[in-house]
């Protein structure tokens, strides 16, 4: 079985139709959303429409939960700004992500399995994978966040993959990137796809967004800004 997870998408929306049109050529029999849909990038109504349209599971982002409530209410011009953009019921969706998403011993998180925010390096030591897959009570263990895609093992054995991000890598690499997982008879493989697309035609942002120079050059270097 293949399961295609992306994540980090940030508004994204042709990075985003990209994915989902390669993930339709690898014909993956499951499919799942890590988290961080629409903030920052230019579209994030068309996002939530994608995802929608398509019936993909999602887990809740950090930046999902800006749209929540209000306790997130504090003037910041961009969040403002995507949420004129969005429908009351497109926030509450995004707000009421679920946690998690599980496939029998595969579990996705967005950051980690007990926070949406804390941070698993790359370089994260032997202890740390063996709590993720603890606390996970999983296999295999998937999730975004940092916007750098990496596959790992525990001392163990057990799986623990960086999707990397769809809309805003920040690994100096702009390309799109998620993660395909195949379960075989001895358990979860996992490659990093990375998939061209226009990025003249993403970088163009509407009229009012507060820091287009700024979110296109994040998507154009692939570096953090």
């Amino acid at each position: 079985m293949k399961v295609a997870i992306f994540s980090d998408v940030h508004g994204n929306a042709v990075a985003l139709d990209a994915v989902l049109a390669d993930i339709e050529r690898q014909n993956a029999a499951r499919v799942i959303f890590g988290g961080d849909l629409v903030f920052g990038g230019p579209a994030p109504e068309a996002c939530i429409a994608r995802v929608q349209a398509r019936g993909i599971p999602c887990v809740r982002g950090n930046t999902d939960e800006f749209f929540a409530d209000n306790r997130y209410a504090s003037g910041d011009l961009l969040l403002e700004w995507t949420r004129a953009r969005l429908t009351a019921a497109a926030q509450m969706w995004l707000g009421g992500l679920p946690f998690e998403q599980r496939i029998d011993d595969l579990l996705v998180v967005h950051a980690t399995p007990w926070s949406v925010s804390e941070l698993i390096p790359q370089d994260a030591d032997a202890a740390l994978l063996r709590r993720v897959l603890a606390e996970g009570r999983a296999a295999a263990v998937v999730y975004g966040h940092i916007h750098q895609g990496w596959i790992g093992r525990a001392p163990e054995g057990g799986l623990i993959v960086n999707t990397g991000s769809v809309g805003f890598p920040f690994d100096g690499d702009p390309r799109a990137s998620y993660a395909l997982l195949t379960r075989g008879p001895t358990g979860w493989t996992a490659e990093l796809r990375r998939v061209v697309y226009d990025l003249d035609r993403a970088a163009a942002f509407p009229p009012g967004h507060p820091a287009p120079d700024r979110w296109a050059a994040m998507m154009r270097t692939a570096r953090r800004g």
